[in-house]
């Protein structure tokens, strides 16, 4: 079953914590509160690690003449060759060679041997002499998608979703809650606090340790 806003929001309002005396006056207050914290939490989580389930592929059609283009919505996924830092960018299955300055051929025309990003644009160098097909893979900052399927960054409606693998939904969803609940609590002199600590570090590893090329010695982030 896809986890969805609504889902989230009924798991963690079921919970057992003090914040309703202290900080919450009326109903629509505590649902603000709460669906801050769900999207906090997630950020947090969705962001912690190049989780396999955030790695996407794009195809960028580049035009002959243009060496500029928008990056996808976020980071590109990094190989490493003999020691140097390179990136999944390709074209007809030939990597590109990632350069961090621009490189003495940027008059040239022809077909792209390298690239360089700047202020999340993607340049390519010789300057491409016709349409080129650049494949690129990278970890999407979208969380999940909306009813109609469009992708989404933040849980706005009850039926929003949150793009995981079926088999790890429950092991996200620990997770999710937990750290949604220290964000709910805020602080950590609140007698629940230490426990909801607790318990997101236990979930977080377990995530970890069944996703699929994640170590689960990972640091765990707060």
């Amino acid at each position: 079953m896809p986890l969805t806003l609504l889902d989230i929001y009924n798991s963690v309002a079921s919970q057992a914590w003090s914040m309703f005396d202290d900080e919450v006056d009326t109903k629509a207050e505590f649902e603000n509160v709460l669906i801050s914290s769900i999207n906090k939490a997630l950020s947090d989580l969705w962001c912690s690690t190049d989780f396999p389930f955030r790695r996407r592929t794009e195809y960028l059609l580049i035009m002959g003449g243009e060496q500029g283009y928008p990056l996808p919505d976020g980071n590109l996924a990094e190989r490493n060759i003999d020691g140097k830092k390179g990136y999944y960018v390709s074209i007809n299955d030939k990597y590109l060679e990632y350069v961090d300055r621009i490189p003495k051929i940027s008059d040239e025309k022809g077909t792209p041997k390298y690239f360089r990003i700047d202020n999340q644009n993607i340049y390519f160098y010789p300057v491409p002499d016709k349409f080129y097909e650049i494949k690129t893979e990278y970890y999407t900052l979208a969380v999940g998608t909306d009813e109609t399927g469009k992708s989404i960054y933040s849980l706005k409606n009850d039926t929003d979703t949150i793009d995981v693998p079926e088999k790890l939904e429950e092991l996200f969803k620990n997770a999710l809650i937990t750290k949604t609940m220290l964000y709910a609590i805020a602080s950590e002199h609140d007698e629940n606090y230490s426990s909801y600590r607790k318990q997101f570090e236990t979930a977080y590893k377990l995530l970890l340790k069944y996703t699929t090329g994640i170590t689960p010695e990972r640091k765990v982030v707060f």
